[in-house]
């Protein structure tokens, strides 16, 4: 095979010698070390690069409506390659865009996700009504590109891309290029997005561009996100709830040194984990396969057994898989279930691979099974560790998750992953999951109002760590719930000194099992009504952290009710006043 590498080719053999040598804890532990070494050596510059002159002969523009902070960094890289061919390119916010000059528009690139269950993100939320309405302008001399971002677990996948682009088409506007949709591994997609993008516009750059510039020398910085993750050491793993809890939850701090890796209060770690082994042995054994039989994924060979514990999603299903799957097998009762959305819905939740195989067996194989499994994704946790207080470190909280169904022990990829099979020393593969959608207000004087129950008050930690840091001057006050007082009450000692010093205003708890009557988070909101509606009536921002199922609804529900009674208002403004709170964004949500 021809070396196309920039080794000698004594080098790529002596490399790939060591390599056939090396366990996959010391190939990890080897990633580790050369990422270090390469942001330790400063002599490491770009080349000179040449600055073409604007070609004023076509003029571009990039919409993106974003709730975390995707779409944007998406529509930055490609106004930076649009840019750096010479043409004339506008970038915007979808909120800050002038509607009007919409039918100006001759190229159009637009990267927007979908939020919630089909909705557009709230900086979308105006335009995507101005452009379904009935009086939307005509666009017959725009050409137009659409990246739509979405998640394959929900039902209506990248809804909101969907309805811009057959918007754009409705009003006679042309593609450029045919949609594109992105599941939450989206670099790949993007990245391939963009490449098309740029090779279309290459063909069309005029020959009066010529270079006139040079761009400086600069450090190379290795950019780490869910396709390329840094591999980072285990410093500190902590269980912080009693032994005898009925929840495992751990505090993991994990070092950052040498990374060059950023974060802000309310940013979020991704980490790739691994499937548990036995599941993955319950599936090869279920298809009597060798598990060290070599198998393709993802263009790259490695054993059926690899396959399955590190690149492939077996632990949970979706919509997707399972309609992929009923192709091969064609059984009635689960087209039945698939048409049910009721019924699907409750089926998805808390069942994996193995249990479609034997709850819907059929005539499929190995080989085809792995062709439609998604790629294993990597699970978010909230960051809850503060910046500027914790120098070249990131701390996470971890709830481990187990559980019994149909006679089987669960377990969840990541939450085992890290706190039974990781230990001080190792070194996992995370990065960064930019979160612009649960930040810190940009005001002086900041007042917040916080809600979270087990885990989900993690990102107040990072965000009361961040305000110590910093001495701003803040109002905070604290709702957490958990199980049990002695057992489950997470950071407790930490929060009393918050609360000595005076970052922490106010603190309300809710345990639900040490009475015989369940109380949580909602309730105590409730009882406090009145201050809560006058610190919001003062400007206060409102944060809500956790189980997006339940506990987020529930305490969404108990703030519109307080609203309404508070305030005085009917039931239909006191919706408006809350989702007013959204639009100012006053009213923050970081749920799983």
């Amino acid at each position: 095979m021809e070396n196309i590498s920039p080794l000698s080719q004594d080098q790529l053999s002596n490399l790939n010698q060591l390599i056939d040598t090396l366990q996959v804890d010391q190939l990890i532990w080897a990633n580790a070390y050369l990422s270090g070494v390469i942001y330790r050596n400063k002599e490491l510059v770009t080349p000179e690069l040449s600055i073409p002159k604007e070609n004023s002969s076509e003029k571009f523009t990039i919409l993106y409506g974003t709730h975390t902070g995707h779409s944007k960094n998406i529509a930055l890289d490609l106004y930076d390659q649009i840019k750096a061919l010479g043409f004339v390119v506008n970038l915007s916010a979808l909120d800050e865009y002038k509607k009007n000059d919409l039918k100006k528009e001759k190229n159009l690139f637009l990267i927007v996700s979908t939020h919630g269950e089909g909705e557009p993100p709230l900086q979308a939320e105006a335009f995507h009504k101005y452009l379904l309405r009935k009086r939307a302008p005509k666009l017959a001399d725009t050409k137009y590109a659409v990246l739509a971002l979405g998640d394959k677990s929900y039902k209506h996948f990248c809804k909101t891309g969907i309805d811009f682009d057959g918007a754009f088409e409705n009003q006679g506007a042309t593609r450029l290029l045919p949609l594109q949709k992105s599941d939450v591994a989206y670099e790949e997609i993007a990245d391939q997005w963009i490449s098309s993008i740029i090779e279309k516009l290459k063909k069309i750059k005029t020959k009066s561009s010529p270079s006139n510039g040079k761009i400086p020398n600069t450090t190379i910085r290795k950019k780490f996100s869910r396709s390329n993750p840094y591999y980072a050491e285990i410093l500190e793993k902590t269980q912080i709830t009693s032994t005898d809890s009925e929840k495992e939850i751990y505090h993991v701090e994990i070092s950052l040194e040498d990374s060059g890796i950023q974060y802000e209060a309310g940013d979020s770690i991704g980490i790739l984990p691994s499937n548990p082994v036995e599941l993955v042995d319950l599936l090869i054994n279920h298809f009597e396969d060798d598990p060290e039989r070599i198998v393709r994924i993802g263009g790259k060979d490695l054993s059926l057994f690899r396959a399955l514990q590190h690149k492939l999603e077996i632990t949970v299903l979706n919509r997707e898989l399972i309609s992929a799957y009923n192709t091969f097998i064609k059984n009635e009762t689960l087209t039945q279930l698939i048409n049910n959305e009721e019924d699907l819905e409750k089926y998805l939740y808390g069942t994996d691979v193995k249990d479609l195989l034997e709850d819907y067996p059929g005539n499929i194989e190995m080989d085809q099974l792995l062709n439609i499994l998604r790629v294993l994704y990597a699970r978010l946790y909230s960051i809850s560790s503060g910046p500027s207080a914790n120098a070249d470190e990131v701390h996470i909280t971890v709830a481990s998750v187990r559980y019994q169904n149909k006679d089987r022990d669960r377990n969840g990829a990541c939450s085992t992953y890290l706190n039974d099979q990781i230990n001080i020393g190792d070194y996992i593969p995370i990065y960064i999951e930019k979160n612009e959608a649960f930040r810190l207000p940009k005001t002086d004087k900041k007042t917040l109002i916080m809600v979270g129950a087990g885990t989900g008050v993690a990102p107040y930690r990072s965000f009361l760590q961040e305000l110590e840091q910093k001495s701003e001057k803040v109002n905070s006050w604290l709702f957490f719930g958990n199980q049990h007082f002695k057992k489950d009450f997470l950071y407790q000692i930490e929060w009393q000194k918050f609360l000595q010093k005076g970052i922490l205003a106010k603190m309300n708890v809710a345990f639900s099992r040490d009475q015989k009557e369940k109380e949580y988070v909602q309730h105590q909101l409730k009882e406090n009504g009145k201050e809560v509606f006058q610190w919001l009536e003062k400007g206060a921002h409102f944060y809500i952290c956790g189980d997006k199922q339940n506990m987020a609804k529930d305490v969404q529900n108990t703030l519109l009710e307080i609203i309404q009674t508070e305030g005085g208002i009917t039931l239909e403004k006191s919706k408006e006043y809350l989702k007013d709170l959204k639009r100012k964004r006053r009213l923050l949500l970081d749920v799983y």
